[in-house]
Order: C-alpha cells, then structure tokens, then sequence
C-alpha cells in the first residue's frame, strides 16, 4: 500500500514538473501579459493618437511586428495612419494587413492634438529619407521610434519591433519614454532607464527587465513576460 502511494507520489511530482516546464517553454516561446489593452477606440470628443503594432505573416508572425499611428482629430470619423509601406485614411485604425494587432498606447486632448501636428509634419521627411533595409535596419520600427521620440510621443516599442533601436554605426540618445538613454551599435546596445528598466540589445534582439510596468523583455510574441504596455 506505502509502495503503491510512493509510486502515485512519483508519478503526480513528474507530472506536475512536466506541466510546469511546458509552461515556462510556452511562455518563452510565446510571450504572455495581463492587462492588455482592449482594442477599442475611444469616442471622437477629443483629438486621439493610437500606437499600435501588428505582427508579420507566418512564420515571423512570434518574431517580428510592425508599427502604425492611427490619428483623429475631435469630432471626425476616419483615422489617418502613419506607418511605412502604408497609410492613408481608415474607418477602422485596427484594420491593417498585420496579424494579431496590440495597442501600446493611447493620447488624448492637448497631447494627441500637438502629437498630430507633429506626425503631420514629421512623418512625410522621416520616410523620405529612410533607406529601407528589413534588418537590421533602418526599417519600419525605426520609423516608429523616430516618430515617438521626435513628437515625444512617450511609449516604446515591443522587442519583436527589430530595427526600432537602429542608430547606425553608432548612436546615444534618449529612450523614447524620455527617462533614459541607450547607446546603439548594430552588433550591440544597451538602453536604460528609470521606467524602461535595463535592456541589452544583441544583433537587433532585444532582452531585458521592463521596470514600469514589470516585465521580463524577450524578442518573441509580445515581447514580454508580465504586465502589458504602459
């Protein structure tokens, strides 16, 4: 009877540490958060900015996303989009040839209205002049963290957004939440600050602890293990 319980014991202990690994692997494979955002639109009584991102048709679609601004003044229908090898006026922002869209962040009011004028005017001369290169860049996400940091759109991109961190040979700016700084080379990075945590970047991948809100950084699915976007 002992003998027989032990066995049972052994058994349910392997189980349970089978089940326990397949979750970790899951996770590391996938990415996982809570709190997503919803994808929603707000009402059109305030001007608004959405960050959004999408991921690449299969079999990139868990290593690799692709950003767009969807932008509306108050009291209109259509959202205007920015984004590279896109664009134009939509009805729905989340409505784009990506898969398994995320919304990083939202603006509202005052913000949303400066930040318009802003990819208005910006948007048009950043994409003239991006010599695209698909890796490791500059590329579309370069584009996206050009356009945040330039009208200081506080957000980042998720790590799987490879090229956002593309400097050239070398570059030190701030962090596009404006709290840190990163030094970029395209071997090599680093990005540190007081809400982004530490992230090392290696050939592009990022990898790192997001300290606000709190995440592990990884350069699959959503890019991160924890709580979603801020």
């Amino acid at each position: 009877m002992c003998q027989r319980l032990s066995r049972t014991c052994v058994r349910g202990c392997a189980l349970t540490y089978v089940m326990r690994v397949l979750l970790v692997a899951c996770l590391l494979v996938a990415g996982c958060t809570i709190f997503d955002r919803p994808l929603r639109a707000p009402e059109n009584d305030k001007a608004t900015i959405l960050l959004l991102t999408g991921g690449l048709g299969h079999p990139m679609d868990q290593i690799a996303r692709h950003p767009w601004f969807a932008a509306r003044r108050a009291g209109e229908s259509r959202w205007q989009i920015y984004e590279v090898g896109g664009g134009g006026s939509r009805q729905d922002p989340f409505d784009n040839s990506y898969v398994e869209p995320i919304l990083h962040a939202v603006w509202r009011g005052e913000r949303a209205e400066r930040g318009i004028a802003c990819l208005e005017r910006e948007a048009p001369k950043v994409k003239r002049a991006l010599r695209y290169r698909f890796y490791p860049g500059p590329n579309s996400n370069t584009f996206g963290d050009l356009m945040l940091r330039r009208c200081k759109l506080r957000a980042s991109l998720p790590a799987t957004s490879v090229g956002k961190d593309w400097r050239g040979a070398f570059g030190v700016t701030r962090t596009t939440e404006g709290t840190g700084a990163q030094i970029e080379t395209p071997v090599l990075g680093v990005r540190v600050g007081l809400k982004e945590g530490i992230e090392v970047h290696i050939i592009g991948l990022s990898f790192g602890i997001d300290l606000w809100p709190p995440a592990i950084i990884l350069p699959l699915g959503p890019g991160r293990i924890g709580f979603a976007d801020r």
